[in-house]
């Protein structure tokens, strides 16, 4: 691995004169480097908290050497952050009333999960002893029941932080600034980001729970497990009402987690916040109060990290649901 980073670092050199960002795609040898790296999510179950995996750092290299904003000079793309800020008011929605709600829209609708997800993502990639490099990514992916599908990966514009990038639709496109990462289409079978969660979910807080910790090992049985395959469960699904009660169930059932506030997150939706804090990280849990569905889950550092350049209160990832 160690060998690919340094090659990576080497792919796409900017010069000062290079023209927008948005019209510097990865050359070859990048592309194909990018393309031997493991696969985001599964990185994420394997390794986590402040201690993000070299090809996560190499992934967000080659990608911020590619992407440079036009009046930046060489710069890299990169932008971190704030933390979200949530504030406690006498409107705040508990979570218990929450999951009631989301039970009540779930008993009245027929609407089904459906396979695929449209979301936002960033994440801190540190190698020790250097700055900690940054990729804003938006994807939307689609999915069949045979699993042919389709999926668009776009680095989002740091100059407008949060600006969805991509539009859905037939096929889905991008739009304003972003410069295209991935583009592909997948046949029938079981493929990439598709290869978890291939399974229907079931109904039923508990069953879903154990579907969970067939692809997540510790899910059933650790907080921390079962945040993450809940967050990697959305990146496959766009849950319907039946399975978004069974996760802000599945949720309310965690020891620890407190309600924060209301928050305004990166794409200006006003949600309902709950925190969970455990060894070194803080991830916040935002719903829509009205139905329980998961907007966004932010992780954040609640002590330093020298080795990393890692402060408290840096935001060590994020993810915000688009659909």
């Amino acid at each position: 691995m160690t060998d690919e980073l340094d090659l990576l670092r080497g792919a796409n050199p900017v010069s000062a004169d290079t023209g927008p960002w948005r019209d510097r795609p990865l050359d070859a040898r990048a592309e194909q480097l990018l393309r031997r790296l493991p696969s985001r999510d599964r990185r994420r179950r394997t390794v986590r908290r402040t201690a993000w995996s070299v090809a996560t750092a190499a992934a967000a290299t080659v990608v911020a050497l590619a992407l440079t904003v036009s009046d930046s000079g060489s710069s890299p793309a990169v932008a971190a952050p704030r933390p979200l800020v949530a504030h406690v008011s006498r409107t705040d929605v508990p979570l218990a009333e929450i999951v009631r709600r989301a039970r009540a829209a779930a008993g009245s609708s027929t609407e089904k999960s459906e396979r695929g997800s449209h979301v936002q993502t960033w994440a801190l990639a540190m190698e020790s002893g250097k700055d900690a490099v940054t990729l804003p990514v938006e994807s939307l992916t689609r999915w069949n029941a045979d699993g042919s599908g389709s999926l668009l990966e776009v680095a989002t514009d740091p100059r407008h932080p949060g600006r969805p990038v991509i539009a859905d639709g037939t096929p889905p496109h991008a739009v304003h600034d972003g410069q295209v990462l991935r583009k592909a289409t997948y046949p029938p079978g079981i493929h990439g980001a598709n290869e978890d969660y291939f399974e229907d979910p079931p109904a039923g807080a508990a069953a879903l729970r154990e579907y969970l910790a067939v692809w997540s090992p510790g899910a059933d049985r650790d907080a921390t497990e079962l945040i993450s395959a809940v967050e990697s469960f959305l990146t496959v699904w766009t849950p319907g009402p039946r399975q978004r009660a069974d996760i802000v169930t599945l949720l309310s059932r965690i020891e620890g987690l407190r309600p924060a506030g209301k928050v305004t997150d990166r794409v200006g939706r006003e949600g309902q916040a709950f925190q969970y804090t455990h060894s070194g990280s803080r991830h916040l849990i935002v719903l829509d109060p009205d139905d329980g569905r998961v907007l966004d889950v932010e992780e954040t550092a609640t002590r330093d990290d020298p080795e990393y350049r890692v402060k408290a209160g840096d935001v060590l990832s994020y993810r915000a649901w688009m659909s």
